[in-house]
Protein backbone atom coordinates (compact mmCIF):
# COMPACT_ATOMS: atom_id res chain seq x y z
CA UNK A 1 0.00 0.00 0.00
CA UNK A 2 1.34 3.40 -0.95
CA UNK A 3 2.14 5.66 1.99
CA UNK A 4 0.07 8.82 2.23
CA UNK A 5 1.63 11.95 3.63
CA UNK A 6 0.14 15.30 4.55
CA UNK A 7 1.62 18.49 3.16
CA UNK A 8 0.95 22.10 4.13
CA UNK A 9 -1.21 24.11 1.77
CA UNK A 10 0.60 26.60 -0.45
CA UNK A 11 0.46 30.34 0.13
CA UNK A 12 -2.78 31.87 -1.13
CA UNK A 13 -4.75 28.77 -0.09
CA UNK A 14 -6.08 27.26 3.14
CA UNK A 15 -7.29 23.98 4.60
CA UNK A 16 -9.35 23.10 7.67
CA UNK A 17 -7.53 19.78 8.17
CA UNK A 18 -10.33 17.61 9.56
CA UNK A 19 -13.07 19.87 8.27
CA UNK A 20 -14.61 21.29 5.12
CA UNK A 21 -16.12 24.71 4.47
CA UNK A 22 -18.40 26.01 1.74
CA UNK A 23 -18.29 29.80 1.54
CA UNK A 24 -18.36 30.38 -2.23
CA UNK A 25 -21.68 30.03 -4.02
CA UNK A 26 -21.03 31.10 -7.60
CA UNK A 27 -22.42 27.62 -8.30
CA UNK A 28 -23.68 24.76 -6.15
CA UNK A 29 -20.48 23.12 -4.79
CA UNK A 30 -19.50 19.60 -5.79
CA UNK A 31 -21.12 16.98 -3.57
CA UNK A 32 -24.39 18.84 -2.98
CA UNK A 33 -27.72 17.65 -4.38
CA UNK A 34 -30.26 20.35 -5.20
CA UNK A 35 -33.79 19.08 -5.88
CA UNK A 36 -37.35 20.39 -5.94
CA UNK A 37 -40.58 18.45 -5.47
CA UNK A 38 -44.29 19.01 -5.04
CA UNK A 39 -45.44 17.25 -1.87
CA UNK A 40 -49.13 17.82 -2.54
CA UNK A 41 -51.24 14.90 -3.73
CA UNK A 42 -51.67 14.97 -7.49
CA UNK A 43 -55.21 16.17 -8.17
CA UNK A 44 -55.14 15.24 -11.83
CA UNK A 45 -55.02 18.83 -13.09
CA UNK A 46 -51.69 18.83 -14.88
CA UNK A 47 -48.04 18.18 -14.31
CA UNK A 48 -47.62 19.60 -10.81
CA UNK A 49 -44.31 17.84 -10.25
CA UNK A 50 -42.84 19.15 -13.51
CA UNK A 51 -43.76 22.71 -12.55
CA UNK A 52 -41.38 22.45 -9.59
CA UNK A 53 -38.26 21.40 -11.48
CA UNK A 54 -36.85 24.94 -11.51
CA UNK A 55 -37.76 25.73 -7.89
CA UNK A 56 -34.39 24.84 -6.37
CA UNK A 57 -31.92 26.69 -4.14
CA UNK A 58 -30.11 29.37 -6.15
CA UNK A 59 -26.36 30.14 -5.66
CA UNK A 60 -25.77 33.91 -5.49
CA UNK A 61 -22.06 34.39 -4.86
CA UNK A 62 -21.50 34.55 -1.10
CA UNK A 63 -24.68 32.65 -0.20
CA UNK A 64 -27.41 30.39 -1.54
CA UNK A 65 -31.09 31.45 -1.61
CA UNK A 66 -34.18 29.27 -1.24
CA UNK A 67 -37.20 29.07 -3.51
CA UNK A 68 -40.15 31.39 -2.84
CA UNK A 69 -43.01 29.38 -4.36
CA UNK A 70 -45.16 26.54 -3.03
CA UNK A 71 -42.78 23.84 -4.19
CA UNK A 72 -40.45 22.12 -1.72
CA UNK A 73 -36.76 22.79 -2.36
CA UNK A 74 -34.13 20.59 -0.69
CA UNK A 75 -30.38 21.14 -0.54
CA UNK A 76 -28.57 17.96 0.56
CA UNK A 77 -25.00 17.02 1.42
CA UNK A 78 -23.72 13.55 2.41
CA UNK A 79 -20.56 13.25 4.50
CA UNK A 80 -18.78 10.38 6.26
CA UNK A 81 -17.18 11.28 9.59
CA UNK A 82 -14.31 9.35 11.17
CA UNK A 83 -15.08 10.98 14.50
CA UNK A 84 -17.97 12.94 15.97
CA UNK A 85 -18.14 16.48 14.67
CA UNK A 86 -20.42 19.43 14.02
CA UNK A 87 -22.09 21.26 11.17
CA UNK A 88 -22.43 25.03 11.40
CA UNK A 89 -23.92 27.57 9.03
CA UNK A 90 -25.20 31.12 9.00
CA UNK A 91 -28.69 31.94 7.80
CA UNK A 92 -31.26 34.70 7.32
CA UNK A 93 -34.89 33.62 7.66
CA UNK A 94 -37.02 36.79 7.54
CA UNK A 95 -40.42 35.51 6.39
CA UNK A 96 -42.57 33.03 8.33
CA UNK A 97 -44.66 32.29 5.23
CA UNK A 98 -41.77 29.99 4.26
CA UNK A 99 -41.34 26.81 6.31
CA UNK A 100 -37.59 26.27 6.84
CA UNK A 101 -36.18 23.11 8.38
CA UNK A 102 -32.70 21.68 8.82
CA UNK A 103 -32.14 18.08 9.86
CA UNK A 104 -29.63 15.22 9.67
CA UNK A 105 -30.19 11.55 8.82
CA UNK A 106 -27.87 8.72 9.86
CA UNK A 107 -26.84 5.42 8.21
CA UNK A 108 -30.32 3.94 8.68
CA UNK A 109 -31.98 7.01 7.08
CA UNK A 110 -33.38 7.92 10.49
CA UNK A 111 -33.45 11.58 11.49
CA UNK A 112 -31.31 12.46 14.47
CA UNK A 113 -33.02 13.71 17.61
CA UNK A 114 -32.80 17.45 17.22
CA UNK A 115 -35.24 19.89 18.81
CA UNK A 116 -34.21 22.73 16.53
CA UNK A 117 -35.16 20.99 13.27
CA UNK A 118 -37.71 23.74 12.61
CA UNK A 119 -35.70 26.92 12.23
CA UNK A 120 -36.73 30.16 13.90
CA UNK A 121 -37.11 33.36 11.93
CA UNK A 122 -34.32 35.90 12.24
CA UNK A 123 -34.79 39.52 13.25
CA UNK A 124 -31.39 41.15 12.81
CA UNK A 125 -29.09 39.92 10.07
CA UNK A 126 -27.23 36.62 9.94
CA UNK A 127 -27.55 34.07 12.74
CA UNK A 128 -25.34 31.05 13.44
CA UNK A 129 -26.77 27.54 13.75
CA UNK A 130 -24.82 24.49 14.97
CA UNK A 131 -25.74 20.79 15.19
CA UNK A 132 -23.63 17.91 16.51
CA UNK A 133 -22.91 15.05 14.10
CA UNK A 134 -22.28 11.39 14.93
CA UNK A 135 -19.43 9.30 13.62
CA UNK A 136 -20.31 7.51 10.37
CA UNK A 137 -22.45 8.57 7.44
CA UNK A 138 -24.56 11.71 7.78
CA UNK A 139 -26.88 13.33 5.25
CA UNK A 140 -27.63 17.01 5.85
CA UNK A 141 -30.89 18.57 4.64
CA UNK A 142 -31.86 22.22 4.20
CA UNK A 143 -35.53 22.24 3.14
CA UNK A 144 -37.99 25.06 2.41
CA UNK A 145 -41.64 25.28 1.37
CA UNK A 146 -43.45 28.58 0.85
CA UNK A 147 -47.13 29.35 1.35
CA UNK A 148 -48.42 32.28 -0.68
CA UNK A 149 -50.58 34.77 1.18
CA UNK A 150 -52.67 37.15 -0.96
CA UNK A 151 -50.28 36.60 -3.88
CA UNK A 152 -47.44 38.17 -1.90
CA UNK A 153 -44.03 36.73 -2.80
CA UNK A 154 -42.14 35.89 0.43
CA UNK A 155 -38.52 36.79 1.05
CA UNK A 156 -36.19 33.81 0.51
CA UNK A 157 -34.13 32.03 3.14
CA UNK A 158 -30.39 32.71 2.75
CA UNK A 159 -27.63 30.30 3.86
CA UNK A 160 -23.85 30.80 3.83
CA UNK A 161 -20.56 29.64 5.40
CA UNK A 162 -21.43 25.96 5.83
CA UNK A 163 -18.70 24.23 7.85
CA UNK A 164 -18.36 20.55 8.81
CA UNK A 165 -15.81 19.08 11.24
CA UNK A 166 -14.93 15.45 11.94
CA UNK A 167 -13.90 14.26 8.47
CA UNK A 168 -10.78 12.08 8.27
CA UNK A 169 -8.81 14.53 6.15
CA UNK A 170 -9.27 16.99 3.33
CA UNK A 171 -7.88 16.04 -0.07
CA UNK A 172 -7.46 19.57 -1.40
CA UNK A 173 -6.57 23.11 -0.44
CA UNK A 174 -8.98 25.93 -1.22
CA UNK A 175 -7.93 29.28 -2.74
CA UNK A 176 -8.60 32.42 -0.73
CA UNK A 177 -11.65 34.40 -1.83
CA UNK A 178 -11.24 37.85 -3.43
CA UNK A 179 -10.71 40.39 -0.67
CA UNK A 180 -8.71 37.93 1.46
CA UNK A 181 -5.17 36.52 1.42
CA UNK A 182 -2.92 33.85 2.97
CA UNK A 183 0.71 35.03 3.26
CA UNK A 184 2.12 31.77 4.68
CA UNK A 185 1.85 28.09 3.80
CA UNK A 186 -0.20 25.81 6.02
CA UNK A 187 -2.94 28.40 6.66
CA UNK A 188 -6.23 27.27 8.20
CA UNK A 189 -8.02 30.49 7.21
CA UNK A 190 -7.54 33.51 4.97
CA UNK A 191 -7.10 37.02 6.35
CA UNK A 192 -9.22 40.02 5.34
CA UNK A 193 -7.55 42.73 3.27
CA UNK A 194 -7.29 46.11 5.07
CA UNK A 195 -9.39 49.05 3.91
CA UNK A 196 -8.23 50.68 0.64
CA UNK A 197 -6.52 47.48 -0.50
CA UNK A 198 -7.80 44.62 -2.64
CA UNK A 199 -6.97 41.09 -3.76
CA UNK A 200 -8.04 38.53 -6.31
CA UNK A 201 -8.76 34.85 -5.80
CA UNK A 202 -5.86 32.89 -4.31
CA UNK A 203 -3.92 35.99 -3.24
CA UNK A 204 -0.81 35.89 -1.07
CA UNK A 205 -0.97 39.63 -0.30
CA UNK A 206 -3.29 42.61 -0.76
CA UNK A 207 -2.53 45.42 -3.19
CA UNK A 208 -3.22 49.13 -2.62
CA UNK A 209 -6.07 50.60 -4.62
CA UNK A 210 -5.30 52.98 -7.48
CA UNK A 211 -5.80 56.68 -6.87
CA UNK A 212 -9.17 56.67 -8.66
CA UNK A 213 -10.55 53.59 -6.84
CA UNK A 214 -11.25 52.60 -3.26
CA UNK A 215 -12.24 49.68 -1.05
CA UNK A 216 -14.07 51.11 1.93
CA UNK A 217 -14.63 47.84 3.81
CA UNK A 218 -12.11 45.29 5.05
CA UNK A 219 -12.08 42.22 2.87
CA UNK A 220 -13.65 43.94 -0.14
CA UNK A 221 -12.32 43.08 -3.61
CA UNK A 222 -12.39 46.78 -4.58
CA UNK A 223 -14.89 49.23 -6.07
CA UNK A 224 -14.75 51.99 -8.68
CA UNK A 225 -15.03 55.55 -7.33
CA UNK A 226 -18.48 57.12 -7.07
CA UNK A 227 -19.43 59.44 -9.90
CA UNK A 228 -20.23 63.07 -9.19
CA UNK A 229 -23.82 63.88 -10.16
CA UNK A 230 -24.57 67.57 -10.92
CA UNK A 231 -27.38 69.10 -8.90
CA UNK A 232 -30.31 70.37 -10.93
CA UNK A 233 -33.47 72.21 -9.98
CA UNK A 234 -36.66 73.43 -11.57
CA UNK A 235 -37.04 77.19 -11.06
CA UNK A 236 -40.67 76.96 -12.09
Amino acid sequence: MQTQTCRPCAVGTYSLGTGVRFDEWDEVPHGFANVATNLEVDDGFGDAAENCTASTWVPLGDYVASNTDECTATLMYAVSLKQSGTVTFEYIYPDSSIVFEFFVQNDQCQPTVEESRWMRTTEKGWELHSVELSRGNNVLYWRTTAFSVWSKVPKPVLVRNIGITGVAFTSECFPCKPGTFAPASGSTACQLCPADTFSGKGATACQPCDSDTYAGERGHPGLPPPRAVPLVYDPG
